[in-house]
This record gives C-alpha cells, sequence and structure tokens, in this order.
C-alpha cells in the first residue's frame, strides 16, 4: 500500500499535542505548588481557572478543528483511491458523460387546471 499523503491538519496537532502535554505538566507542577490557596477558593482559585482554563480550552477548540479537517482530507484521499482502483479494475466501465446543462430540453409548462383563466407557471403577485 502506498503512503498517505502529508496531512498538514496531522502534523499540525502532533506539534499541538506536545505544547498540549507541557502545558497540562506545568499546570500540575502550579496545581501542587498553590494547593493550599486553591483548596481555600477565593481569588486564587477563580484566576487560575481564568487563566489557565481558557489556555486549555482554547487548545481543545483549535485540536478538534484540526482533527475534523484532517479527517476530511484522509476521507477524500480514501474516495479517490477507491474510484482510482475501481477505474483500474474495471477498464471495460466507462463513466457516462453528464449532459450539460444547455443540452436539457425546456420543461414543458403545465396546463391551466379547467375553468381557471390564470396560467399555472404565472407569479401570483
Amino acid at each position: 500500500m502506498r503512503d498517505l499523503p502529508f496531512n498538514k491538519y496531522r502534523a499540525a496537532m502532533d506539534v499541538l499535542q506536545r505544547g498540549h502535554d507541557l502545558l497540562v505538566e506545568g499546570l500540575a507542577e502550579e496545581v501542587l505548588d498553590q494547593q493550599e490557596c486553591l483548596l481555600e477558593g477565593g481569588f486564587q482559585l477563580h484566576e487560575f481557572l481564568e487563566s489557565q482554563g481558557a489556555r486549555l480550552h482554547f487548545l481543545g477548540l483549535i485540536m478538534g478543528h484540526l482533527e475534523q479537517s484532517a479527517e476530511a482530507l484522509e476521507e477524500e484521499e480514501a474516495m479517490r483511491r477507491h474510484q482510482l482502483s475501481a477505474s483500474k479494475a474495471d477498464p471495460t466501465h466507462s463513466r457516462k458523460r453528464s449532459r450539460n446543462r444547455n443540452s436539457r430540453a425546456p420543461k414543458p409548462r403545465r396546463q391551466p387546471p379547467p375553468n381557471s383563466e390564470e396560467a399555472v407557471d404565472d407569479i401570483p403577485f
């Protein structure tokens, strides 16, 4: 099986995952260093949650978006490979050419109901 093409979203996630690991490790050390102040609640705890929680939250959001983009790219590549392998497996099978929009015959106009003076396709206002 061929190597998958480079997925920049997965590569970015790998970088951010390492940053996430360092951030969480630093947070753990900070919590242990300030445990008495944090256990009291109050300003120290709220300040810690506001500053550090937001960083983790936004990092998680960014990683979630990168994950979605990475999966979409991988699915697109899998579909392309599947179509390519299907066309190689059955060379006699040719896809129908789609008709040009201009080659379509115009829609026939609908007939108005009996005893009606208004055409069906007319705009009522």
